[in-house]
């Protein structure tokens, strides 16, 4: 099925909350007489750029306020159930208690942050109120509620290991390019994050898969999806247009990761996630492909940590070492196909005429009217292609395990 490109630019890309901005509908692109509609007031969603950036540097403290919170009450409980007070003063038996303890911080920085993200989109994108609809309908539509169709369903599950290996082996990259400027220049910030390997190995040693699972991909899957996704690149997407809004938002995505390598590596995944936002028209659909990607590096994490005694094979999968350019090939031609995939086979609407329900802005909101949602039909090409990548990944990668684990 091949449509024109709706309009996605809309004029006024300023910061700050909803604006009444004069635009054309280009639903309604000529009146009865031939001539075109005089422009009508639109609101804009928010936030802009400056919003936007207060988002993100909201982000950042609440996971620096939340982390001392959980500090603080595990200290509490360790005073309590060793019954030992004295813990308080000594510095070093402190730092030594906490560290033992990262995995119930994390758990509890992540909870808190997820906890209090809720609240805050919830507000923000119920506010401001529509004479239609209630709060709660309100929210969901914003957010996004469509079903997610099975080929997309069946494509985010498919392109989970592919992502993960493009953007892990990025990371390896970067974070050797990081490791070689730190020495060239002491002075430069040692940022230490969740993402590097020997945290990530901590973590995996300290907790149970499913308790590692829960803190690395449950929780962070949700919040930064609600925050990311559905506040901040609602409105940078409406105000600048797909290509524009998308790379902003997934730049501020990759800046909370605060570690310069892991901000590189998870850019692609950022732009991934929204482009499956928009196509899919649900918040589930980002928050899930999410959820696997991280829920698979916390699987490779306890593999790795189980086969440390392994050699190169446990490297691998530790997630420190370069893959074979026969296996890493693969993987980011299907990355990268999948994002036009996903592009190109995204849900527009159908009003009860029969034609195409443009947006003034590109939104993942449902029309007011009656409308049928229609998931658009990418080419066959595109299609073969894609699945002849996915399918050439699994195999190489699979022969290259079997073969750095002994098996030949």
């Amino acid at each position: 099925m091949t449509l024109p490109d709706p309009v996605t630019e809309a004029s006024d890309d300023r910061g700050g909350s909803d604006e009444k901005t004069p635009l054309e509908d280009p639903v309604l692109m000529e009146d009865d007489r031939g001539s075109p509609p005089p422009p009508r007031m639109v609101s804009i969603p928010g936030p802009g750029v400056f919003e936007a950036f207060g988002w993100l540097v909201g982000v950042i403290m609440l996971h620096l306020v939340a982390t001392v919170i959980a500090i603080m009450l595990i200290v509490l409980g360790l005073v309590i159930v060793r019954n030992d007070p004295k813990l308080l003063s000594d510095q070093q038996q402190l730092q030594l208690a906490i560290n033992d303890q990262i995995g119930l911080v994390m758990g509890g920085d992540q909870l808190l942050f997820v906890i209090a993200v809720t609240l805050l989109v919830g507000l923000r994108l119920a506010v401001p109120p529509a004479p239609s609809s209630g709060p709660w309908t309100r929210l969901l539509n914003r957010l996004g509620c469509q079903k997610i169709r099975w080929p997309h369903l069946a494509m985010i599950v498919a392109i989970v290991i592919p992502v993960s290996v493009s953007c892990g082996q990025l990371f390896v990259v970067a974070n050797r390019v990081w490791q070689q400027m730190l020495k060239a220049l002491p002075g430069l910030p040692d940022v230490q994050t969740v993402q590097e390997v020997n945290v990530l190995s901590n973590l995996a040693e300290g907790l149970p898969l499913p308790a590692l699972v829960f803190v690395l991909a449950v929780l962070p899957a949700i919040g930064e999806e609600l925050v990311f996704r559905g506040v901040i690149g609602r409105g940078l997407v409406a105000r600048t247009g797909v290509v524009r809004g998308v790379f902003m938002t997934s730049l501020l995505f990759s800046v909370a990761h605060l570690h310069p390598a892991h901000q590189l590596s998870v850019f692609p995944l950022g732009v991934l996630l929204h482009v499956i936002y928009l196509a899919t028209r649900s918040i589930l659909a980002p928050i899930l492909l999410h959820f696997l990607v991280n829920g698979w590096a916390a699987v490779l994490a306890k593999a790795s940590v189980s086969m440390k005694d392994q050699g190169e094979g446990a490297q691998l999968l530790g997630g420190d070492e370069l893959m074979a350019w026969y296996v890493l090939l693969p993987a980011v031609l299907a990355s990268l196909a999948a994002v036009v995939f996903f592009w190109r086979s995204r849900i527009e609407f159908q009003e009860a005429d029969g034609k195409w329900w443009w947006p003034i802005y590109r939104s993942v909101e449902t029309p007011l009217g009656p409308a049928v949602a229609t998931r658009l039909n990418p080419p066959l090409s595109l299609v073969m292609g894609l699945v002849g990548m996915l399918l050439c990944f699994y195999v190489v990668a699979g022969w290259e395990i079997y073969r750095l684990v002994g098996g030949g």
